[in-house]
Formats: C-alpha cells, sequence, structure tokens
C-alpha cells in the first residue's frame, strides 16, 4: 500500500513539473551595418542581458542595374572583432523584386550562390535567417528557394525567416514559408505615407487588427521588437524616404530647422529633439550627411519611447503561444541604445519570462 501510495505520489510530482514549466525567452540582437564593430556601450548591453548570439545582417540581395541578375550588396566586415562567446546567426535581406522573374533554375542557382557567400563570410552556422517581404507575385518562388536553402544544410542548422504581421493575418493569400521557425517582425505597422499617423513603427490600435491571428500560425515564432529611430522625410506631402541613423539630421539646429508646434510625442520620451517636438520644416536648402532638402520640406521622427516599447512586449506576449523563444532587438547600436533607459530591456525579457 505504501508503495503504491508513494508511486502515485512520484507521478504527481512528475506531472506538476512537466505542468508547470516555464517557458524561457532568450534575449538576442539583429546588427545591421556593414561594418562589424561593437562600441563598449554595446558590449555592456550584451553583457547585461546575457545574449550568446546575435543576428548578423551579412548582406542584401538585390537586381543588379546592368545585368538584372541577383547579386550581393553591402557585405559585411570586420566579423574578426566579433565578442567572445558570442555566436553569429547570418541574416541575408532579400529584396521582393529580386523574385519577380526568376525561373525555377534561377532560384536554384540563386540558393547555391547565397550559401556559398555566406559560408565564404563564415562558416559553421547553427542557425541561417532570411528576411524577404514576400509577396503573392513571389510566393512560390521566395518558397522554392527556401527548400532548396534547406537541402544545402545539415539538419542540425536552422532554418528561419521574417514574418510580417500582415502575413500572419492573410495567412491563406500569404501561405506558410518552408522553414524551421518564424521571427514575427512587431513593428512598422502604420501608414508611413500619412502625415498624420502617429507612429507608423509602433501602432497599438492597428497592431490588434493583427494579433488574434498570431496564436493560430503553424510556425513557432521569435519575436523583433523596434528599438530604433528615424524620420519620415515628406516633400509636398509625398514621402520622399527614410531618414535613418547613418544620415540623421541635426533637427536641433534653429537656423536649419524650424519645431513645428502642436505635434508632440509622448511626454517624457527619450532622445526626443527640440522640446518634444516630432515634426520639423526645413528653412533652408542644404545638403546634410548625403541627404538633400528643401526649403519646406517636413521631417517626422519616430521612435518608441521605454514606456512604449514595454507596451509593444506586453502586447504581443498576450497572443503568443507559450513556447520557448528569442526576443530579438532591432537593432544594436549605441545610437538606439543611449535613448533607452538601462533597466528597459531587462523588463521587457521579464514581460516574456
Amino acid at each position: 500500500m505504501k508503495h503504491s501510495v508513494l508511486k502515485f505520489a512520484t507521478l504527481l510530482l512528475c506531472f506538476s513539473f512537466f505542468s508547470c514549466k516555464k517557458n524561457v525567452s532568450e534575449a538576442s540582437f539583429y546588427y545591421w551595418k556593414t561594418k562589424f564593430k561593437v562600441s563598449q556601450t554595446e558590449k555592456s548591453t550584451l553583457e547585461n542581458l546575457h545574449v550568446n548570439s546575435l543576428y548578423v545582417r551579412f548582406f542584401d540581395v538585390d537586381l543588379d542595374k546592368e545585368s538584372g541578375k541577383p547579386i550581393p550588396v553591402g557585405v559585411i566586415e570586420g566579423l574578426d572583432s566579433l565578442p567572445a562567446n558570442t555566436k553569429v546567426i547570418p541574416v541575408v535581406f532579400i529584396t521582393n523584386r529580386t523574385f519577380l522573374n526568376l525561373s525555377k533554375e534561377d532560384v536554384i542557382l540563386l540558393a547555391k550562390n547565397v550559401i556559398s557567400k555566406i559560408n565564404s563570410i563564415k562558416k559553421d552556422h547553427n542557425e541561417i535567417q532570411f528576411d524577404c517581404d514576400w509577396s503573392a507575385k513571389t510566393k512560390n518562388n521566395y518558397f522554392l528557394f527556401l527548400e532548396e536553402v534547406r537541402k544545402l544544410l545539415s539538419k542540425d542548422v536552422t532554418l528561419t525567416c521574417t514574418i510580417r504581421l500582415h502575413q500572419v493575418k492573410y495567412v491563406l493569400r500569404s501561405g506558410i514559408p518552408p522553414v524551421d521557425r518564424g521571427t514575427l517582425m512587431f513593428y512598422n505597422m502604420g501608414d508611413l505615407y500619412d502625415q498624420n499617423e502617429t507612429n507608423s513603427i509602433y501602432n497599438p490600435e492597428k497592431a490588434q487588427k493583427y494579433t488574434s491571428f498570431i496564436k493560430d500560425y503553424k510556425l513557432p515564432l521569435d519575436v523583433a521588437l523596434p528599438a530604433f529611430r528615424w524620420y519620415v522625410h515628406y516633400r509636398n506631402n509625398s514621402v520622399v524616404g527614410l531618414i535613418t541613423k547613418n544620415n540623421m539630421p541635426k533637427t536641433n539646429d534653429t537656423t536649419i530647422f524650424l519645431a513645428v508646434k502642436n505635434s508632440p510625442l509622448d511626454k517624457g520620451g527619450r532622445g526626443i529633439d527640440s522640446e518634444n517636438n516630432t515634426k520639423f520644416k526645413v528653412k533652408t536648402e542644404h545638403l546634410e550627411n548625403g541627404v538633400f532638402y528643401r526649403t519646406n520640406d517636413v521631417l517626422k521622427l519616430e521612435t518608441l519611447n521605454d514606456a512604449q516599447l514595454i507596451e509593444a512586449a506586453k502586447l504581443v506576449n498576450a497572443n503568443l503561444k507559450k513556447e520557448d523563444r528569442k526576443i530579438i532587438f532591432y537593432d544594436l547600436d549605441e545610437d538606439n541604445i543611449k535613448y533607452y533607459d538601462k533597466k528597459t530591456f531587462t523588463k521587457i525579457m521579464a514581460v516574456f519570462n
């Protein structure tokens, strides 16, 4: 009798252990520059979050203007300066137009060339990721490309790709890519072309139109969160382009920029130029950091402050399946990190753990 009771108690304990097993989320970052060099601030951030792997953009793939064939663009340099004990996960961004007019043979060749290029930069990977905002017209070629890549990888290498929110919601049209895992990009969800859009990077009202579909997605998902800022450049109410970290204008220079009043970011937001205004009008035509500005051009600053970033983490976490996953911040850059409280990234990881 005692033996039976003991056996039952042991089984109950085992059941409790497995049913109460806590999901574990691991922090990581994207590294999105052509030259690899980690500053002390960036290194400290990695250490504080116990980051042991980085998603490093190795190169882009786009169509050559002259030949019309896919070529590597912006190949990474300097990986030999990688911090000790940090694994590299290669990421390759491929433009959607690359897949538009490729034959099956072209796609198979592209897969071979891309893997060969990755291995020429660095060998021995446990994961490779592809980033492509595929469409209905390119879905078949992109999925064939992923299938061909899978054939070229050993079985112990995880194949992943990025997933946009619209691809989750409209899954019948978008399809499920043939990969082991997806990385859900929980940003860029607003209307970039609308100057009255509060924030095209993160809009909680628009996000909620997609979140209910996440749990039903057939792939296990990691999550990418936006730790970056940019300016949307408008001219005559049309978008000229995005001004990112490499070309940031000095909007606090009142001789060439005028802060547009009554256009505040959330009060208390970090890194907000010129008294928390998000819009700036160009006063003087000029060239700055490779960007040409005409008089009366408008720049709209978009970013997430600490509270918004934590809010985004809570919103997506509430709609995810319970499983181990990586939380990948875009992107590792001192100019991004300095706008956030040091505890913010830790608080976000606590949301998922």
